[in-house]
């Protein structure tokens, strides 16, 4: 959750230097997006190396922020920088949409306490992997369909539709998770009993 946590502030600032770029910062509007994008990347891989379990797994994502930083910094260095590649945005789609699909997998295997739906992380899971899923091919086709009359508001529409879905269940993954942590304060046992003062038996019958 702390991870989300700067997940959702980085979003946030996201929209505050976004928002004023669209008509001010004209010039630095995509390149506002792709950092966005490189920082989206690396919380979000942060983010699950916290919830696997396995060593392979944390490693094989710590290497997927390296690969995916190298080829953000060279994919910057040879685009114009007017102009939006949607790339680096489909590679994230589908290494995204992938990675979460492998962890319902892990889950199933390893989970035999909890309830899926119990936990934060599942909801957590099934909103990115709602975003990434339904936005991949609507990013996969943009760079050749901008130009078509009509695709901008349908690309919004879309765009807008899914990412008020994927919040609705980052919302949902908070509330259980808030839940979550009330079970398990009054399933602990109180650090103050003392044991010795509790006594099963009756000391007053006879053998």
């Amino acid at each position: 959750m702390k991870v989300f946590f700067v997940y959702t502030i980085v979003v946030a600032l996201f929209l505050i230097i976004y928002l004023p770029a669209l008509h001010i910062l004209t010039s630095y509007y995509f390149f506002i997006i792709r950092l966005f994008l490189l920082l989206e990347f690396i919380i979000l891989s942060i983010l699950y190396i916290s919830i696997f379990k396995s060593n392979k797994s944390k490693q094989f994502i710590v290497l997927s922020i390296c690969f995916y930083t190298s080829y953000w910094i060279y994919n910057f260095y040879n685009s114009k920088f007017s102009e939006f590649d949607f790339i680096p945005l489909v590679v994230e789609c589908l290494f995204f949409t992938l990675l979460i699909v492998y962890y319902f997998y892990d889950l199933i295997q390893h989970n035999f306490t909890i309830p899926l739906y119990q936990l934060p992380s599942f909801w957590i899971s099934v909103a990115f992997l709602l975003y990434f899923s339904g936005n991949f091919f609507l990013f996969l086709y943009s760079k050749s369909m901008i130009n078509e009359p009509g695709f901008n508001e349908q690309y919004t529409i879309i765009y807008s539709s899914i990412t008020i879905l994927k919040d609705v269940l980052l919302c949902a993954g908070i509330i259980v998770n808030k839940n979550l942590i009330v079970v398990k304060n009054m399933d602990t046992i109180p650090t103050n009993l003392n044991l010795d003062s509790f006594q099963p038996f009756n000391k007053s019958i006879n053998p």
